[in-house]
């Protein structure tokens, strides 16, 4: 049994370095003509059904006969009672041969995929007598859906954006989530453990502001550049699907989904930069404005994710995301200012003060991890049974393997949590005490960083 573990294991940590097709999320399921299919009549409309939500203003389709000649087609529609499908419109009729149909999407999330796929028209198309070429009425539309069922055929030939983008992609996101990370975590550590620990002095208090109030302001730098990097990898990988017109990262940041959730993050970052920097300063009311962007901020990853790319359930996904992120990041983030600001300042006071003012902090802390750890197991547990299907998708899917190896990391942090609560912070009155706590704390925030690693490259794969 154990070896059977390990090989799952194993598999899912290759899975990170060997990115398969699950990579794309966007899959198309079937079209209407399908893939391969010989249909007795010009199709008036072509179908596409997605696994995810597609975003609209970023799918483009067009269409070649067989002698390598672009075809007509209207714009790409979507259907509000199917969330998963879009539909073009024929332009003229279609005589006997083969078409070939090309397609390029993203979905909610901002994952592109794009792919080919044939069929065959049997008769010369019949142009009405009266009227343009081409135009049809919503009866017409409706009988030829009724004549013509969908297909399930798989796309002959659904190919991926590139690799090696998708995995700097992911890293962009696993550093994003890092500077999200930290950022809360800054906004948690002064507003309540600071506050919360009573052996803490005011001036040792004011130092500390100070410090996290630094931390913050690189945090948010991390962030932006992150966001920036996302916006950038997303233009290339659209644009390096070919035959498809482009779309210029201006359109691609205005006017989707995911550019909205960018914008968001950009301007909630921005406005805890400046809040930071007036911290600094001790500006009244910048500690709050901070911490106003920061729980702006957590939402941002469930609006870029794939809670906003799926079809169910969207907006109790979006929050069960949010107070993942939200309590990960009050967790491991806070603990990560704890042990860069707060222990190292605590450590510069004289006597009883030096162990009574840790001991005093970490209590504080253990307050606020236990809450944030529980809101983090419950909020993961509802997303996990939302995502995947069945129980055995957890090791039968490219997904749920991955989730496995983040859930393991998971683990080892609460762990090593439950281990500092029992036996280390008892011993906090002394320097063993303190010197245990740094070595189970760099444990603890290593888990934690593979957590966010392993989050990154599980935004880019498809449940």
């Amino acid at each position: 049994m154990n070896k059977i573990k390990n090989l799952r294991l194993a598999l899912a940590l290759a899975f990170l370095l060997c990115p398969t097709r699950a990579w794309a999320h966007a899959h198309l399921k079937r079209s209407e003509p399908g893939a391969g299919s010989k249909v007795a009549s010009s199709p008036q409309w072509i179908r596409f059904w997605f696994t995810e939500r597609p975003e609209l203003s970023m799918t483009f389709v067009s269409i070649k006969d067989a002698a390598g000649n672009v075809l007509a087609l209207a714009s790409p529609q979507s259907d509000r009672s199917d969330p998963l499908l879009i539909s073009v419109r024929v332009a003229r009729p279609l005589p006997a041969g083969r078409y070939t149909v090309a397609w390029k999407t993203a979905a909610s999330d901002g994952h592109p995929s794009h792919g080919t796929f044939s069929f065959v028209v049997l008769t010369d198309a019949i142009v009405p007598g009266n009227g343009p070429v081409g135009q049809v009425d919503a009866g017409d539309t409706l009988r030829s859906a009724n004549a013509s069922p969908a297909s399930s055929t798989s796309p002959e030939n659904e190919n991926e954006a590139d690799a090696a983008s998708s995995i700097t992609n992911s890293l962009a996101r696993a550093f994003s989530f890092l500077g999200i990370l930290v950022l809360i975590g800054a906004t948690v550590f002064r507003a309540l453990l600071v506050t919360g620990a009573r052996n803490v002095d005011v001036s040792l208090r004011g130092r500390m502001e100070q410090r996290a109030a630094v931390l913050g302001l690189a945090a948010s730098v991390v962030v932006i550049l992150s966001a920036v990097a996302r916006v950038f990898l997303m233009s290339e990988m659209m644009s390096a699907m070919p035959e498809m017109s482009a779309m210029s990262t201006t359109a691609m940041a205005m006017h989707t989904r995911w550019g909205f959730a960018v914008r968001l993050e950009l301007g909630a970052v921005l406005v805890a930069l400046a809040s930071f920097a007036l911290a600094l300063r001790r500006v009244r009311g910048a500690w709050f404005v901070a911490t106003i962007a920061a729980i702006l901020l957590a939402v941002t990853p469930a609006l870029a994710g794939h809670a906003a790319a799926s079809p169910r359930f969207t907006s109790l996904m979006i929050a069960t995301d949010f107070l993942h992120v939200l309590g990960g990041a009050s967790w491991l983030g806070s603990l990560l200012v704890v042990m860069i600001v707060g222990v190292p300042l605590c450590l510069t006071c004289e006597g009883v003060a030096r162990w009574s003012s840790i001991s005093s902090l970490v209590s504080s802390f253990s307050r606020i991890a236990l809450a944030s750890a529980t809101l983090v197991v419950v909020s993961g547990v509802i997303a996990s049974w939302m995502h995947l299907e069945t129980l055995s998708a957890l090791w039968q899917t490219a997904y749920g393997q991955v989730l496995l190896v983040k859930l393991f990391f998971v683990a080892i942090a609460l762990t090593i949590g439950a281990y500092n609560f029992r036996r280390v912070q008892p011993m906090l009155s002394n320097e063993v005490g303190s010197g245990r706590l740094r070595r189970s704390a760099v444990i603890e925030l290593g888990a934690g960083f593979l957590i966010l690693l392993v989050t990154g490259f599980l935004t880019g794969i498809s449940p």
